[in-house]
């Protein structure tokens, strides 16, 4: 049985580090808790809207890499196979794409083929519910024509070895994850599911688990209120009988 995963998500804009909601910026918190012995992967995300503090991210991935054990997954403005190499010399494990593949897939072909799918996971954000739900591109600006199911198509078919389901409305309302739409995700696809956007307590990452099994769940602000969330999240889990690693 394979442990399910607990993710820590920083977002940075301008390569200043800030909380989200509904993918917008939050600057009441800025300080994060990160300890590394517990939590099982990092995902940093540039949400900024242009490139020209590129190198402050940059920085930033170069610095977290050196100071944790834990695999690191770095998304936003991935648009080219050049800046794959870039990433990954400067301590990515992993990278997250999104609207690359809706653009070029013979390019997110060309990354899994050199790289592996294991080092791509595919990001589906979305608005709205499994009744009528929109997905976008482009960090929540870019709606596409395109259903959960074709999603997951040019995924398999693009060879990504993992799918991370957002939720653009439940980003940073402390709501809970939307359990009905990921279990749908994880119903509708053979990859590893991780699911984000809405995490406001422990219950929340219980009912994740046990509602729609999926594999991980990530959180951005839970980890903004103590040092010791990671520990009291995989804590919960456990006394629920839900496998965490815990060393």
């Amino acid at each position: 049985m394979l442990a399910k995963r607990i993710i820590i998500v920083l977002t940075f804009l301008d390569g200043v580090l800030f909380r989200t909601k509904k993918f917008r910026p939050d600057t009441r918190y800025t300080d994060n808790f990160i300890d590394n012995s517990l939590v099982d992967e990092i995902v940093l995300i540039d949400v900024s809207n242009t490139k020209k503090n590129r190198a402050l991210f940059y920085d930033t991935i170069k610095r977290i890499s050196k100071s944790c054990f834990v695999p690191i997954t770095v998304g936003g403005h991935i648009n080219d196979f050049y800046e794959i190499e870039v990433l990954q010399n400067l301590g990515a494990d992993k990278i997250l794409i999104n609207s690359l593949i809706h653009e070029d897939e013979k390019i997110v072909k060309k990354i899994t083929n050199n790289y592996g799918s294991q080092f791509v996971i595919g990001g589906i954000d979305f608005i709205g519910t499994i009744e009528n739900y929109k997905i976008f591109s482009n960090h929540g600006k870019k709606e596409l024509d395109l259903s959960i199911e074709d999603c997951l198509k040019k995924f398999e078919n693009c060879k990504i070895g993992e799918v991370l389901i957002q939720s653009i409305d439940r980003d940073g309302s402390l709501k809970g994850y939307d359990n009905e739409i990921n279990k749908f995700v994880k119903d509708k696809t053979f990859l590893p599911v991780i699911v984000c956007g809405g995490a406001g307590n422990w219950n929340n990452f219980i009912d994740a688990f046990q509602k729609s099994n999926v594999d991980g769940a990530c959180t951005n602000n839970i980890y903004h209120y103590s040092e010791k969330s990671i520990k009291l999240i995989k804590e919960t889990l456990k006394k629920k009988g839900i496998y965490v690693r815990s060393d």
